[in-house]
């Protein structure tokens, strides 16, 4: 992993900068001077702390000095009390130090040797590491009582969450002080246990490796990134991320996951490696999942991308199928509901759980009747069951209340483009992108995958519900955090279609939490 760095996040929501003085007198001290480390000594700066840098040499802690000043100054700021010291001068009378050194655990236990042997009794030590175990930091300064985890978030100057990771060794005031500290900051502490990846980069892993499979078995990636957003309002899609931070980065975190987890389902994707093999690390070298000399990614989304008529053309819809009256779209929207009886008409078959061959029957005579229907579902099972002359799209309600359609066409499959579909979405006024036939398609996969992963860390006491949406709203700028989309699916939703996918791909990826499937035979119940 690179020098101070993170797992992919998104850098678009800012904290305020007003000037605050909530830290004055507090000694803080900043170890490692890359762009985290630079964020972070500006963060306790404004503060209103009196802050110490300190790099691996005195020519490189003036340079990040001089950075840091240059990074303020471009953002309309002054520095307040940021000097450069020393190491054993720098920690002697600190009450806080937070290192943001290279994620290396021989480096790092090296200078958390160094700072118990010239820091003072009372010194909180706080790591910015993203990927570490934050009780094998704690073994290494001698008193894990007085270690604990400040994840903060790229860049450290703007972003909101800083996760604080208690270990087991970790004392409760240590953990009380990283708190109290983190909010005088400004910023919004999470807590969560000693875990790898932590909350934010451990519930995002699926969404990237996902993304990344999907890329690989034949989906553009302008198509991933345009469903991420347009369907679940990601304002960046997960493969344009990859791209901003570095497949490096994310290579080599995804390897720490599988070392640390040991299970299958953390394996990096080969995609991403062959990447990197080839030099392909993203957008700073000119090429990653897109290629930059040649379409951009906003342009690349803007192309594949199906906007509706201008005009709605007038249009009955009928719904029909086991989910014709539950889900998070309501059909059909006032102005087709009030077509006249003249209209053409469409039969929408909600089916968002496997189907059944009464459904498959259902829908052979709606289209046998020469009717126009049209399935709307993400289940890959659609594939061996769907009519010649029956549509498939999956529905979406975006987070602003847009419509946002999945259509699926796939040239190996035998599924063309047909004249239903593209009425039904101009008179519903969905934008849309087209599909191949793989099971959950693009956003449910993503999203009931996201969904898994944080109902695993619930349910392994690393944290709770409530702090994870937190963490993914305010880590990631994702408009609904997980537990927020359970709530609109339903367990026994999300639980089914992880199993489907789970037989259909053969794949210990999609194995459902055991919390999950308590959650849905719950809801049945």
């Amino acid at each position: 992993m690179a020098p101070s760095s993170n797992e992919p996040n998104e850098v678009e929501e800012a904290e305020g900068t007003g000037e605050r003085s909530d830290l004055a007198g507090l000694r803080a001290v900043v170890v490692g001077l890359g762009p985290m480390g630079r964020g972070i000594a500006r963060v306790f700066d404004r503060a209103g702390a009196e802050v110490r840098v300190v790099d691996g040499s005195p020519r490189l802690t003036e340079d990040g000095l001089a950075r840091i000043r240059a990074e303020a100054e471009a953002d309309g700021e002054s520095l307040r009390s940021v000097v450069g010291a020393p190491l054993a001068e720098a920690v002697a009378d600190a009450s806080v130090v937070v290192e943001a050194v290279v994620e290396n655990l021989e480096v790092k236990r090296e200078l958390l040797a160094q700072i118990a042997a010239h820091g003072p009794d009372d010194l909180l030590v706080a790591s910015n590491t993203s990927s570490l175990s934050v009780a094998e930091l704690g073994r290494a300064f001698g008193d894990p009582s007085r270690v604990v985890g400040l994840h903060f978030f790229n860049p450290a100057t703007k972003m909101r969450l800083v996760e604080v990771v208690a270990a087991r060794g970790t004392g409760d005031a240590s953990l009380a002080r990283a708190r109290r500290l983190t909010e005088a900051l400004g910023k919004t502490p999470v807590v969560c246990r000693d875990s790898p990846n932590f909350l934010v980069n451990r519930i995002c892993r699926p969404l990237y490796y996902e993304a990344q499979l999907l890329a690989t078995q034949g989906v553009e990636p302008a198509a991933v990134d345009a469903v991420a957003c347009g369907a679940l309002g990601h304002p960046m899609g997960p493969l344009t991320l990859l791209d901003f931070t570095g497949l490096h980065t994310h290579l080599a975190s995804s390897e720490t996951a599988l070392r640390e987890f040991g299970d299958p389902r953390y394996r990096p994707i080969p995609l991403a490696r062959s990447l990197v093999r080839g030099g392909m690390t993203g957008r700073a070298a000119g090429r990653g999942f897109y290629d930059y000399a040649v379409e951009k990614p906003r342009a690349a989304l803007a192309r594949v991308v199906r906007r509706p008529a201008p005009e709605r053309p007038a249009l009955r819809i009928d719904v029909a199928g086991p989910d014709a009256t539950t889900g998070p779209v309501e059909l059909p929207p006032p102005a087709a509901a009030d077509a006249g009886t003249d209209a053409p008409a469409v039969t929408v078959y909600r089916c968002r759980r496997r189907p059944t061959e009464a459904d498959a029957a259902a829908v052979r005579e709606l289209a046998e009747g020469g009717g126009r229907v049209v399935v709307d579902s993400s289940d890959g099972h659609w594939l061996d069951l769907l009519p010649r002359d029956a549509g498939w799209v999956c529905l979406h309600r975006s987070p602003a209340g847009d419509l946002f359609a999945e259509v699926v066409v796939d040239e190996v499959a035998g599924l063309k483009p047909l004249d239903p579909v593209a009425l039904l979405l101009d008179a519903l006024g969905a934008a849309a992108v087209e599909v191949p036939a793989l099971p959950g398609l693009v956003a449910d996969r993503l999203a009931h995958c996201m969904i898994n992963e944080a109902v695993a860390v619930v349910e392994e006491g690393t944290s709770t519900p409530g702090d994870v949406d937190l963490a993914l709203t305010l880590g990631m700028n994702h408009p609904r955090g997980p537990f927020e989309e359970l709530g609109r699916h339903g367990a026994a939703t999300v639980y089914a279609a992880l199993r489907s996918m789970a037989g259909l791909f053969g794949d210990p990826r999609y194995r459902p939490a055991p919390y999950l499937r308590r959650q849905a035979a719950g809801e049945r119940r």
